[in-house]
């Protein structure tokens, strides 16, 4: 019976998960394993960008892709990101609702 239980709850994050996807950006899905699928990181070390301001996402962004800002992790994600790339994730991440 437990085994059931945990079945149906996996299935159920799978499918939440996969309609999120279908809105994603391709290239956001490499935010998914720190940042969530819907930007509500579950982790203190992560922030989280669902429902931060689109412009704000798109200048952290550019800093990180630019090198004016630091972090090995994000400087290597963003670094072949185009201008167009970086609004659609961040215009994806500030729809979601914050938790």
């Amino acid at each position: 019976m437990k085994k059931h239980i945990a079945a149906l709850a996996l299935g159920a994050t799978l499918i939440s998960t996969t309609a999120l996807a279908a809105d994603m950006p391709a290239k956001a899905q490499a935010c998914i394993g720190c940042h969530g699928a819907d930007g509500n990181s579950t982790s203190p070390i992560f922030p989280k960008l669902a429902g931060q301001h689109a412009q704000y996402l798109e200048n952290a962004l550019k800093a990180y892709r630019d090198g004016f800002r630091r972090n090995d992790m994000m400087n290597r994600f963003a670094k072949n990101l185009t201008d167009e790339d970086i609004k659609a994730i961040a215009q994806y991440f500030s729809s979601q609702k914050a938790k």
